[in-house]
């Protein structure tokens, strides 16, 4: 992604969040995916925008999300109104898909109850490591063979990379951001380009749209813009939908650096 971009003109900044990619984990075993406070997450991305960044380059900045990305942007764009000209968000968790039996928000109440037990279990009763032997034909990740097997190579190269399921104190976070979200989307002040995943089982595709609704004019085409047949990693998918959401992302960049100009 980041060499398309590239490619493209586009300078590219990153940072793995804390407790994810190549960053420290928050917890001694480093397969739980834990969060104490969600805003931590925004602060660290902030600092590194004003640290890094900045130190770097005075060019005007543009925001891609993706995922848990996606919330974390959202918190961004209300907490530095004008720090970016545009923001893109790519299957973005308004909300996360915590079904546990019948909708999506069944797992968000038992995580009410459960930050305050054993907050740093594993939500859903039973441990989730890494899965080393989850086959293609069950990920709900991505439909490119050759792309799955790439992240699966690369996670067994290298172990550090490695994360297994959410503890029950980041399922609460998220649950909390994801109520926290129609008051957030009033707001923000960036105009925001969504793009979803048609076959999405991570996250919540109706909070998407409902999001995009709240945010009414500041949305990009005034709804939210799905990709049928795709999964979750929406720029990690097949070239046939990847191409095409990336062809949406340089597009609506690039129309933001004109209207700079």
């Amino acid at each position: 992604l980041y060499f398309d971009l590239a490619a493209q003109g586009v300078a590219v900044f990153s940072l793995d969040h804390r407790g994810q990619g190549l960053s420290p984990r928050e917890l001694e075993d480093p397969h739980k995916g834990h969060i104490t406070d969600f805003t931590l997450y925004s602060q660290d991305q902030l600092q590194f925008i004003a640290k890094v960044v900045k130190a770097q380059t005075n060019l005007p900045l543009d925001l891609l999300a993706h995922s848990m990305g996606g919330a974390v942007a959202v918190q961004m764009l209300t907490q530095q109104p004008t720090l970016f000209r545009r923001a893109v968000l790519t299957s973005p968790m308004i909300a996360p898909n915590a079904k546990v039996a019948f909708s999506e928000q069944d797992g968000c109440y038992l995580a009410a109850a459960f930050e305050w037990t054993c907050p740093d279990c594993y939500a859903g009763f039973v441990s989730q490591p890494y899965p080393h032997d989850q086959a293609f034909a069950d990920n709900i990740l991505t439909s490119s063979k050759t792309r799955y097997q790439l992240f699966r190579d690369l996670y067994q190269q290298q172990p550090q990379l490695q994360l297994g399921g959410p503890t029950w104190s980041w399922l609460a976070q998220a649950c909390d951001v994801a109520q926290q979200m129609p008051e957030l989307a009033r707001q923000v002040k960036t105009p925001v380009l969504m793009l979803q995943s048609g076959a999405e089982h991570a996250v919540s595709n109706s909070a998407q749209q409902q999001f995009c609704q709240d945010l009414g004019p500041l949305c990009a085409e005034g709804k939210v813009q799905q990709f049928a047949g795709a999964k979750h990693e929406l720029l990690f998918e097949s070239d046939s939908h990847r191409d095409l959401a990336l062809q949406k992302i340089l597009a609506y960049l690039q129309a933001s650096a004109v209207e700079q100009h």
